[in-house]
């Protein structure tokens, strides 16, 4: 519609100084702009018609639904069935301790339960097996094996379970942009995972932590994402380490920063996400102060919350908001660590 009026503006302006004789405008329209509109407006109400078609007949479907899966549960000759995996657990040696009495949880799930050994795949990986586990097809198919990919183009590494895409449109003001899509996640496991089939045959799953399960599928039950999960920094779990001390090592996995006095406080900053406001993507940052209370415990006071931290004991789990706009923030949780007070701070 934008464009429409500004094509429409254009033409008047250029047409203001080629009048007839008469003092007539004259203009010709073509069939397929009648065509064009026709279309447009055909689409319009079809979508609106069906919109209203949806709305009209979802008590109608619910109810079906309900029905159909009360049926399929009257014939199930079971109620509940739980499915307990242990990554890495070799089975030879689960058998001998629960025979020597070493298991004796996992020895009374057996006895009450089922039992069984399956054969690994090839390679035997634990994304390779879990991706098994969840589609019952082997790793040709489902095309995962192993945690890490190579792009085609780059040849650089990358994760080989999901895939993140930045929105490809963006109105640009300055140091600042707007995205006009959404980011696109693909799951790049193929094949279908047996609880979205069962959802499908009107059987409830709730799916706890099972790798390779992001980004989550739609399916007609829950689902809590496990291994390969990124975290807002899109990494895979990097710590933050923050210190009064002169920030001279490296670390892997994770990253190093420094903590300044101001006053009797010592200020640090906690680091999220890009931006996505920004162009250069600067990262969103949660500004904390500490306040020592002995040799032994801190505050920490964050958002406006305090907390206080026992020397080598965590914190509880605390939500943060990376603010990158009014109305526009991610949110995440994080726990903090105390390693040492004296001399120097670590946290």
């Amino acid at each position: 519609m934008r464009w429409l009026l500004v094509a429409v503006w254009i033409g008047w302006v250029w047409d203001s100084g080629h009048t007839t004789p008469s003092g007539w405008d004259l203009a010709y329209i073509g069939p397929g702009a009648g065509f064009a509109f026709l279309g447009s407006f055909l689409a319009l109400v079809w979508a609106l018609l069906l919109s209203l078609g949806t709305l009209l007949t979802w008590p109608v479907r619910v109810a079906l639904k309900s029905r159909r899966r009360r049926k399929w549960l009257r014939r199930a000759q079971v109620r509940k069935v739980i499915i307990l995996g242990l990554d890495g657990l070799d089975p030879r040696l689960a058998e001998r301790w629960m025979d020597e009495g070493k298991l004796p949880n996992l020895a009374r799930l057996r006895a009450e339960g089922a039992f069984r050994r399956l054969r690994t795949t090839c390679p035997a990986l634990s994304p390779v097996a879990w991706s098994t586990f969840a589609t019952g097809v082997s790793p040709a198919k489902h095309r995962i094996f192993d945690f890490l990919d190579r792009n085609l183009r780059t040849y650089l590494l990358e994760l080989s379970s999901s895939r993140v895409y930045r929105p490809r449109r963006y109105l640009k003001l300055g140091h600042f942009q707007i995205p006009l899509e959404r980011p696109q996640l693909e799951q790049r496991r193929k094949s279908i995972p047996f609880w979205r089939i069962l959802g499908e045959h009107g059987v409830d799953c709730t799916v706890l932590r099972v790798p390779l399960t992001f980004p989550p599928e739609p399916f007609a039950g829950r689902l809590l994402a496990g291994m390969c999960t990124p975290d807002l920094r899109g990494t895979q779990g990097s710590f933050s380490f923050f210190t009064t001390r002169a920030l001279d090592s490296t670390a892997e996995g994770g990253n190093f920063y420094r903590l300044t006095r101001r006053g009797d406080l010592l200020e640090g900053w906690l680091e999220g996400p890009e931006n996505p406001l920004r162009r250069d993507r600067r990262p969103l940052r949660v500004r904390f102060f500490l306040r020592a209370c002995g040799d032994q415990q801190v505050e920490l006071h964050i958002q406006g919350r305090r907390y206080r931290l026992d020397k080598g004991q965590y914190s509880p789990w605390i939500r943060v908001a990376f603010r990158a706009a009014p109305g526009v923030a991610a949110w995440g949780i994080c726990r903090f660590l105390l390693k040492q007070v004296e001399p120097e701070t670590e946290l």
